[in-house]
């Protein structure tokens, strides 16, 4: 599962499966445009800035709440 999120200039739903994306740039899939996460919308209600983390592995939309969870497909190493 991924934290998706809409482009602040196309519009367009894109979505991020690392957590080593936090607080990185994340491109959209469609226009291929780098954004700070701050400037992504919420892809359900296009509130701005919807990553709000709530746990080690959910984010939170601070609009709607609507709630995602990254799953990263590295090997966890212990």
């Amino acid at each position: 599962m991924a934290v998706c999120w809409r482009c602040p200039l196309c519009s367009e739903v894109s979505c991020e499966d690392d957590v080593n994306a936090t607080g990185n740039p994340v491109a959209c899939d469609h226009c291929e445009r780098a954004f700070p996460p701050q400037e992504t919308l919420c892809s359900v209600c296009d509130a701005p800035n919807p990553w709000q983390r709530r746990d080690t592995l959910h984010f939170l939309c601070r609009e709607c709440g609507t709630t995602q969870t990254y799953f990263s497909h590295l090997p966890i190493a212990g």
